[in-house]
């Protein structure tokens, strides 16, 4: 058995034989630890031949646990897979324990044992929780307050649980090693026997993680790579709204959100997220657009809001909350230079009713049309939502899902939907659709009283 010191990146695991201020592989500055390796020379190699296609044996169909929480289930593309590995992340405080708890509590059953194994509560603190969460299945789920590998290792052979939960994966630590919790090491190693025991024994293992203040998961990045799905936890601190978003999935979609509200006793469940979001919405109102954002096979229409106000320095303020900041400047800069609108004299807010994130195309139009009722104070029809893809000459493109999106705007009263010049041709009962090949045809229609000054010809 021989050993030799390397220094591995803790951000994506590149390995060199002396230390680097810099990792040439991902760039980031003091990421490199000192770490031994260990090889076993004399260690016996086992191994399975490969095999043909049609050699393989196929299961039928995936074994899934339904967690009976409809928006988890959704995320998860229908529940649970056995022998899976979640990895759930989130703010400190934000809910983790909360949801995991309350999952636990729908899937136990006399034949379905759920083990609990907490590194950061003692067992009396994870009772207040329980009794504070209303937990209903209180003889069948089992606790465990210890971050020794070891000793989770021996329970869990003994024990046996078809769900375990690990709470969190920061914390548990293996006293053989010579590294100290919540090192990258002690996290990788620490993963690297919950995967492998859940693999071989066909266990489904919920992990939760810690972010660091750049909102990334703590640890090495390799953690993510190893687990089968990773889901974030968001919220803002000053809402009770909570978004469960899929980030990886190795078992379903990747596309789906789960919608909860933090209430006093616990997380409710919000499938009607789109009431929800629109619920405190004023007509009449300069600088709205309402827009149908899609989140996997989920419509959620949500409010675009925006104030264009006259700056006093030299450098106008921009600022974007739920949108990307490059898109939006992108999108005012258009505006500027085809249809003369002085933005840049202007500070201009952007804001995403209820706190929701969106990041797809399809969001342009809505924040193209939202910061021009701002800046000329004419409020939109607050019947109307806007669909669209803006390119930089002012075109808009056409989007995915459109009739999905005009489907479930049709179902929340909307009467009016603004969408791009498409060759199908689009025939929904109860709603009038205008299809417009550029931006000012939009304009010419929304603004009619401004045109003149602000819209060029030559795109009408």
């Amino acid at each position: 058995m021989k050993e030799k010191n390397i220094f591995i990146c803790q951000e994506c695991g590149y390995q060199s034989v002396r230390w680097l201020g810099k990792c040439p592989a991902c760039g980031q500055w003091n990421s490199f630890q000192l770490e031994q390796e260990t090889k076993n020379n004399d260690r016996q190699i086992v191994f399975e031949p490969p095999k043909k296609l049609d050699e393989i044996e196929k299961e039928v169909g995936e074994k899934r646990i339904p967690a009976g929480i409809s928006e988890f289930d959704r995320v998860l593309g229908g529940g649970i897979v056995s022998g899976s590995v979640i990895l759930l992340a989130g703010e400190p405080g934000i809910g983790k324990s909360t949801l995991v708890l309350s999952v636990a509590d729908k899937i136990v059953s006399s034949e379905r044992k759920v083990l609990y194994v907490s590194g950061e509560e003692s067992l009396s603190q994870l009772k207040i929780r329980a009794d504070r969460l209303k937990i209903k299945n209180t003889s069948d789920i089992y606790f465990l307050s210890n971050s020794d590998i070891e000793v989770i290792k021996t329970v869990i052979d003994d024990f046996k649980p078809q769900i375990l939960i690990i709470d969190s994966i920061q914390l548990i630590y293996n006293s053989q090693l010579d590294y100290s919790y919540g090192s990258s090491f002690q996290i990788r190693e620490t993963a690297h026997f919950f995967i492998e025991w859940a693999k071989k024994n066909n266990v489904s293992i919920f992990l939760i993680g810690h972010i660091t203040k750049d909102g990334a998961i703590a640890g090495p990045k390799t953690l993510e790579h190893l687990v089968d799905v990773v889901i974030y936890f968001e919220g803002e601190s000053m809402s009770n709204l909570r978004i469960l978003r899929n980030m990886k999935n190795r078992f379903g979609p990747t596309d789906e959100i789960g919608v909860f509200i933090m209430e006093q006793e616990g997380l409710c469940e919000v499938p009607e997220a789109s009431k929800l979001f629109l619920s405190s919405r004023k007509e009449n109102i300069s600088g709205s657009a309402i827009f149908p954002s899609q989140e996997g096979k989920r419509t959620i229409l949500v409010e675009i809001q925006c104030l264009v106000s006259p700056g006093y320095f030299n450098i106008p303020r921009r600022t974007f909350t739920g949108l990307d900041y490059n898109k939006v400047n992108l999108i005012l800069a258009v505006m500027e230079k085809k249809y003369k609108l002085n933005f840049s004299s202007h500070d201009v807010y952007f804001n995403v009713s209820g706190g929701l994130k969106i990041d797809e195309p399809a969001v342009d139009l809505p924040i193209a049309i939202a910061s021009i009722s701002s800046f000329k104070e004419i409020p939109t029809p607050a019947d109307a939502v806007f669909i669209g893809e803006l390119s930089l000459t002012g075109e808009i493109r056409p989007v995915p899902y459109i009739p999905l999106r005009i489907k479930e705007s049709v179902r929340l009263g909307f009467k009016k939907v603004f969408i791009p010049k498409i060759s199908d041709n689009i025939s929904i009962s109860g709603i009038k659709i205008f299809q417009a090949e550029y931006l000012g045809d939009i304009v010419k229609i929304l603004f009619p009283t401004e045109q003149k000054q602000s819209v060029k010809t030559s795109n009408l």
